[in-house]
């Protein structure tokens, strides 16, 4: 009878096969998971970095609210850097912002006394959503062009602002003289007059996550083809190599050639099938010899 032919079916070609299921699943668990911890990572860093922000504008604001403009407002001296916190904050962020050009700092307003402070897409509907709910509030957005994790505050008119974006009549020369007196006047006092805003640019988190993801499939590639390779040698030595002896032994004896007895040291499922063809062996042989001795012609009679 023929042997039936292997070259259908290996053993290597489906460990190979598994181990590339495996391979295609692990890529495909890790890239969600390696969009999701960047993209947590990237706004929590940013988020950080906005509450330090944050926490400076508010500083600067303090100091001209609680030191400066008492100081000097009293003596009759105007000097809108030391005694307006906006101007102040305006002055600083156009410094922080050669250091730093990336990071937003914005006052905005819909009647501004600078044409410059009027509020552009994002920030328009950012200084609405602020006279409708007059509370701060964090929120991601473009920005001329670039994004950022914002935190977004009321500016509300009390009466300190009212000597400068009160009557323009009465407003101090430096004022008017700087911006003239069509515009950034007639706040009433305790109104929404616009909105500070303060942003970290938000890293782009696609290309972040496309980098580390090829990063990942570069080293999870290399770690399957090194088990793929150990994996194919290791099957290759200690099952297919063994099982290909075996079965020539087993064609062998097909064809009447079982003289040469089989031995393994290996006490594993492979010795317990060599050793179970070598007890086949001999009690083949036993059974030849046997047959062998029935088919002898019995002796002649004497002569």
């Amino acid at each position: 009878m023929e042997a039936p032919k292997t070259g259908d079916y290996s053993l290597t070609r489906t460990f190979n096969r598994a181990l590339i299921v495996v391979y295609v699943v692990s890529i495909l668990i890790s890239l969600p998971i390696t969009y999701v911890l960047t993209r947590r990572e990237v706004y929590n860093t940013a988020d950080m970095d906005l509450k330090m922000l944050v926490d400076m504008v508010g500083a600067i604001r303090g100091v001209v609210k609680e030191d400066t403009r008492p100081y000097f407002l009293p003596k009759g001296e105007f000097l809108p850097v030391v005694v307006s916190s906006t101007v102040m904050a305006k002055t600083v962020a156009a410094k922080f912002k050669k250091a730093q050009p990336d990071y937003l700092i914005r006052m905005v307003s819909d009647n501004p006394l600078n044409a410059e402070d009027r509020p552009e897409g994002l920030e328009a509907e950012v200084l609405n959503d602020m006279r409708a709910k007059p509370q701060p509030a964090i929120r991601t957005g473009n920005i001329r062009g670039q994004d950022y994790l914002i935190s977004a505050s009321p500016t509300k008119a009390e009466a300190d602002c009212m000597l400068c974006h009160g009557d323009p009549a009465k407003a101090p020369e430096a004022i008017t003289a700087k911006y003239g007196k069509t515009s950034g006047f007639g706040w009433q006092d305790g109104a929404i007059v616009g909105a500070s805003l303060v942003g970290v640019p938000l890293a782009n988190t696609n290309s972040i996550v496309m980098m580390r993801s090829l990063i990942i499939v570069g080293i999870i590639t290399v770690l399957f083809a090194i088990i793929l390779l150990l994996l194919n040698l290791s099957v290759r030595r200690n099952i297919i190599g063994p099982i290909v002896e075996i079965t020539g032994t087993a064609k062998a004896m097909s064809l009447g050639k079982h003289k040469q007895p089989l031995h393994t040291r290996r006490r594993d499922e492979i010795g317990a099938l060599v050793h179970a063809l070598e007890l086949m062996r001999r009690s083949l042989a036993v059974a030849t010899e046997h047959i062998a001795r029935l088919r002898k012609p019995p002796p002649g009679p004497p002569k």
